[in-house]
Parts: structure tokens; sequence; C-alpha cells
């Protein structure tokens, strides 16, 4: 096993630990949201943004690794 396959199994783990992050976040948000008031619908907010933004970063590191690995031979 080589040094590319390493790398994307390690970003498959963590790929698959932010989904499960993510989730605790915007249930966290969404708990927050309903429950919370008016000083938790702004502290909702910043569990739903931080949760899609951690989100989408990943999903990006993955996307880019994968796009380097098929591009680019040693």
């Amino acid at each position: 096993m080589g040094l590319n396959e390493t790398g994307l199994s390690l970003l498959q783990f963590f790929q698959g630990l932010a989904v499960i992050a993510a989730a605790i976040a915007f249930a966290i948000g969404g708990f927050y949201f309903i429950f919370g008031g008016d000083r938790g619908r702004s502290k909702a907010v910043g569990w739903l943004v931080g949760g899609a933004v951690g989100l989408i970063i990943v999903m990006g590191a993955f996307t880019l690794a994968e796009l380097v690995d098929q591009n680019i031979k040693f």
C-alpha cells in the first residue's frame, strides 16, 4: 500500500467522522433554534453554519485529493 492509498484512506476515515460531527452540530443547532428563544436563535445560526462549513471543507479536501490522485502520477 503506497502513500497515495494511505492518504486517501485517512481522508475517508476523517470524512466519516466529519459527517457524524456535522450531524451532531445540526442537532444541537436545531435544539437551540427550537427551545432557545431569542438568544437560542443566534446560537443556532453559529452551530448550523459551523457544521455546514466544516462539512464543505472536509468534502472539498477529499475531492481535491481524488483529483490530484487521478491526474498526477509519480
